[in-house]
């Protein structure tokens, strides 16, 4: 009998511990934050690496921190930007276990323009490396950059340009489809419209493509860069009648007058609150917040938990 009552306090030990872990795992679990938009809870929220390029170098230590801040924040995606490709095979392996480990997606992506030299080799490396990241098998490349550096008075692509430049898109979007990536590309300093006749912008682009997408930024068609600021108004007409081409967007925001994106999210000439609407009814699934970047690592940690509270606050996401 005195065996029999040992076992029984043994068991009853062991049952209680497991009992209490348990407990204390769905404690855990349940504190875990998690962000999730009012309105429209099938949209997903993350952040680009962009925002602490200057803080943190682009590698395999610095990234596992990023990735699992933001499943520690409740984001469910972060946009990887590598500007080059410069990230080896092993490397992204080692960042996708890590990325799957914290049931984080990852969208890939590239600072090289289509019309920039060498942009071909960039692109099939970024291809290689998109392949083995969890998530929308989605890869992201700039639409317009060097070809308006050496001229501050060019206002848009002229017609060769443009034709070069949906040739070769579209080419690009060719082959990521047939490795089941979506190719992208985002809105820069280019104009979001051309004239149609001696200059021509980012909507005379998706005239002429078809299989490319577009990661739109709500604040670069108003950027002091940009070569000639665009009517708000007009720019969400356009917006509207996209169907799926338009794939993604980059949310911050530009001081209505000057022009300068903000380290934080505030007001900007599309309102955040009608872009996220209009995503939602378009279902347009990935929304990232893209701020300006700073030196130190714990003000940009500072200032997502600011932009995140400003969208809170703007009923934007859940409190």
């Amino acid at each position: 009998m005195k065996i029999i009552k040992i076992h029984y306090q043994n068991f009853a030990l062991s049952f209680l511990c497991v009992l209490f872990i348990a407990l204390i795992s769905c404690r855990t679990q349940s504190e875990k934050k998690s962000l999730v938009f009012k309105d429209y809870p099938n949209l997903k929220i993350g952040f680009t690496t962009q925002n602490f390029q200057k803080a943190m170098p682009i590698n395999v230590k610095s990234l596992t921190e990023i990735i699992e801040y933001a499943a520690k924040e409740g984001y469910q995606f972060i946009e990887l930007r590598d500007d080059s490709a410069k990230l080896t095979v092993e490397e992204c392996k080692a960042l996708a276990d890590v990325a799957k480990k914290n049931k984080i997606d990852v969208i890939y992506e590239i600072h090289e323009s289509p019309l920039s030299s060498g942009y071909f080799k960039v692109f099939e490396k970024s291809l290689v490396n998109t392949l083995l990241f969890p998530g929308p098998g989605i890869l992201r490349a700039m639409i317009s950059m060097s070809e308006f550096d050496a001229d501050a008075n060019k206002k848009g692509w002229n017609k060769d340009e443009l034709d070069q430049l949906t040739r070769l898109s579209d080419s690009c979007a060719l082959i990521a489809k047939a490795k089941n990536i979506q190719f992208i590309v985002e809105n820069l300093n280019e104009p979001f419209f051309g004239d149609g006749l001696t200059y021509f912008g980012l909507t005379d682009f998706f005239a002429n493509t078809s299989g490319t997408g577009l990661q739109f930024d709500i604040g670069n068609p108003f950027r002091s860069q940009s070569r000639s600021k665009a009517d708000p108004e007009k720019v969400i007409e356009y917006l509207s009648i996209m169907g799926n081409r338009w794939v993604s967007s980059h949310i911050k925001t530009v001081l209505i007058q000057g022009g300068e994106s903000q380290q934080i999210l505030t007001d900007n000439p599309i309102p955040i609150e009608k872009a996220v609407e209009m995503m939602g009814q378009k279902n347009v699934i990935y929304v990232a917040i893209e701020l300006a970047a700073v030196a130190d690592k714990q003000q940009c940690i500072r200032n997502h938990a600011t932009s995140i509270q400003i969208l809170k606050d703007k009923g934007v996401l859940k409190k």
